[in-house]
């Protein structure tokens, strides 16, 4: 059994891992957001809202997804980006 860093498996736990790092950026955006005299309810969905789609990017990716493992792994993939 192969467990160098391409592997695919290894290549899942990577994307899993950026994901949850994904996620960091966003809870700290609500939480300045709130700390404000007049925080933006809009801007708050909307961090709410990309944390959802990651959670359920989370829940949902599988090992076989290689196309969106590699998209996510890309740090410079437009699709990923915080």
């Amino acid at each position: 059994m192969d467990l160098g860093i391409n592997t695919p498996s290894i290549k899942y736990e990577v994307a899993l891992e950026n994901l949850g790092q994904g996620r960091q950026p966003f809870m700290n955006a609500i939480r300045e957001e709130k700390a404000k005299p007049r925080p933006s309810e809009a801007f708050i969905k909307y961090c709410e809202m990309r944390l959802a789609a990651i959670d359920e990017m989370l829940d949902e990716l599988q090992p076989e997804d290689t196309d969106t493992i590699e998209k996510i792994i890309n740090k410079s993939g437009e699709f990923f980006r915080a």
